[in-house]
């Protein structure tokens, strides 16, 4: 186990850490839940060289690590990089809803709140005709970001405003492959937006949306799997 991918997966332990308990994290909690022995301290010292790069925060002193932007993006990378799919059993699940809806506004209407209800942020479409299809503002009412008016505003808002928000991604959609936005939306800051083109020539666009602690293990290859069905 060499420095780099030690690193990479205390990463990804104090993240999905993070995304659970929204607390801080030490290094004795990533420590416990590696799958090889490594001590605390070992594991301090890859934190302290991890906030220096920008990769995590200390909140306040003596306090444990949280991930910032930056840190998310690279904890993203990781899980491209690794290319995890739904199980079999989740795949199969998926296909169930869609067999027997032959109606894409029907079609759209689904993916939109299966989006929300298996990934716990927001679950947004828009399809050739400009039609938008969001469900799951429920779920952001459940998330203590919610609390933040000025995230509850701007995400509202955007929503309301969906032309704009897709001409604010920085991302350009210019490919069938998931994009991921964090935090740098003018629209919605502390925000994330998974999102991907589907359709022909790729006019129509499959998201979840939510805020930076979000559950990226799910909403990547939720979307990619649903915008599979959605193509066939």
């Amino acid at each position: 186990m060499d420095n780099n991918a030690r690193k990479k997966d205390v990463l990804k332990f104090l993240v999905e850490t993070f995304v659970h308990t929204n607390q801080p994290v030490g290094s004795m909690q990533i420590a416990e839940q590696l799958p090889y022995e490594v001590s605390s301290a070992t594991i301090r010292n890859d934190m302290v060289q991890m906030t220096a790069l920008g990769l995590l925060a200390q909140p306040y002193t003596s306090a444990g690590r949280i991930p910032t932007d930056v840190g998310y993006r690279h904890y993203v990378k990781i899980l491209i990089e690794e290319r995890k799919e739904l199980s079999r059993k989740q795949r199969e699940a998926l296909e169930r809803h869609f067999k027997n809806l032959k109606n894409l506004q029907e079609r759209y209407q689904l993916a939109a709140r299966l989006l929300a209800e298996l990934s716990g942020s927001v679950g947004f479409l828009i399809d050739d005709t400009k039609r938008v299809y969001v469900s799951g503002l429920s779920n952001m009412a459940k998330v203590p970001e919610f609390s933040d008016e000025s995230f509850r505003v701007n995400l509202i808002q955007a929503l309301e405003q969906p032309d704009e928000l897709m001409r604010n991604i920085s991302s350009p959609l210019d490919s069938e492959d998931i994009n991921v936005v964090i935090g740098d939306n003018p629209q919605i800051k502390k925000a994330t937006i998974v999102i991907s083109n589907f359709g022909p020539q790729g006019k129509k666009i499959i998201s979840i949306i939510g805020p930076t602690r979000m559950q990226y293990k799910k909403a990547l290859p939720l979307v990619e799997y649903i915008k599979k069905i959605l193509d066939e």
